[in-house]
Parts: C-alpha cells; structure tokens; sequence
C-alpha cells in the first residue's frame, strides 16, 4: 500500500532522481537530466521548505514525490513553481492525486494557502497539461513563461539598445 509522507531518508531521494531524470530524458521536453542534477533540484526544493517535500512509499520504497515552495502574494499565500513525478512503474494509479491531495491539505491548513502556480507541458495526447485541467487548474492566458540564456542577454545589454 502507497503511503505519502515527508522524507523519511536523504538517500530516499537517489531513487527518485535516477527515475525522474531517466523519464524527462525520454520525454518531449529533450531535457538533459543526470541523477546528480535531479538531486540538487530535490534539494533545492527540501532545503526551501522540507514541510512541502513529500515522498510517496510503496513498502518504505520511495516510488514519487511532489515538491513546492510558499511564497507571499497580494492575494495570499501562493505554492509556487515545484515538481510532481511518479515512477512509470507506479503512474495511473492515483498516486500524483494523492500527492496533491497530501500537499494542498496540509499546505491550506498550516500555511492558508490559495493557489498554486506552475508551468507544464504536454505530450502527443496532451499529458500531463490536459490531466491538470481534469483536476481543475485552468491555464491563464495572459501570462507567458519566458527562458533566455542570461549571458547572451547580459552581452546583448552592453551591446545593443534591446531593452
């Protein structure tokens, strides 16, 4: 049986990372992960708020995880940007629904938070970004996530009269 819990164990997160980079690795991201990079992101997200880090066990082995960080708005308290993964193994059984479920309880109840924000994507059939609208999340059409490879930006400042 799945439980979800906070992290039981730091080296929990070597399975997980070596999951996660082996799945977006394969996805229609073209992302270039290393389990030593999924670490850090893992990290980086438990060392900003280990109440909001919760792992997913199957018989104590960790088969999910979901990760977030608060931050204040004008409107509240707000999750902001984070990371959901399931082992394929253990994907559509339900175990991202109870992942959720653990997280925005607890973070309406310790935190009062309001809203998560976050980006997405979405394969050939649309997953995960049609599986988000199912749950409810809508897509604000007014926002627009932006990248940019702050080197060539810093060197396009000096140069040019872009901004």
């Amino acid at each position: 049986m799945v439980e979800i819990s906070n992290l039981k164990q730091e080296n929990d997160l070597e399975r997980i990372a070596e999951e996660y980079s082996n799945y977006y690795n394969n996805s229609v991201l073209s992302e270039k992960w290393t389990k030593e990079s999924a670490i850090k992101l893992f990290k980086y997200f438990y060392n900003q708020a280990p109440d909001l880090f919760f792992i997913a066990y199957d018989n104590e082995t960790p088969v999910g995880a979901i990760m977030t960080c608060l931050k204040p708005w004008w409107d509240g308290m707000h999750l902001e940007d984070g990371e959901v993964f399931v082992c394929k193994e253990y994907q559509k059984k339900g175990i991202a629904k109870m992942l959720f479920k653990k997280l925005f309880e607890y973070a309406i109840d310790k935190y009062n938070a309001t809203t998560l924000e976050a980006h997405t994507y979405e394969d050939e059939n649309g997953f995960p970004y049609c599986w988000y609208k199912r749950l409810g999340f809508e897509t604000v059409d007014d926002w627009k996530i932006i990248s940019g490879d702050i080197k060539n930006i810093v060197c396009l400042l000096y140069t040019s009269d872009a901004a």
